[in-house]
């Protein structure tokens, strides 16, 4: 699998879907729980947004503050082999996605 097609980046809202299909990606997958921080848009709106102009999506919410767990890592990495590429994978800051990325490539999962 080429690397290449993997974005990690931070929040995004409903309204940048529609710019991301023009980018060229085809998935997204989002780390957060809803109402982490006041004003964040919920995944559902998220998913709306996305799947209304094409994109996929798939919601994997984990805590930024724990250590991620086999299980969580190997979820993202089937995830990352199923959805259509590019996928962007996105958090808060990016950091959450940073990490479960790393976590998954060090595992040899992806």
């Amino acid at each position: 699998m080429s690397h290449h097609a993997i974005t990690l980046y931070k929040q995004i809202h409903p309204g940048q879907c529609q710019t991301l299909v023009n980018l060229g990606f085809k998935s997204l997958i989002n780390l957060r729980f809803d109402d982490e921080i006041e004003h964040q848009p919920s995944h559902k709106s998220i998913q709306h947004s996305a799947e209304a102009v094409g994109i996929c999506y798939a919601h994997l919410p984990i805590d930024g503050s724990e250590c991620v767990d086999k299980a969580t890592v190997a979820s993202f990495a089937q995830l990352i082999h199923e959805l259509p590429k590019p996928v962007m994978v996105f958090c808060g800051t990016g950091a959450r996605a940073k990490r479960l990325y790393q976590c998954a490539l060090i595992s040899g999962l992806i």
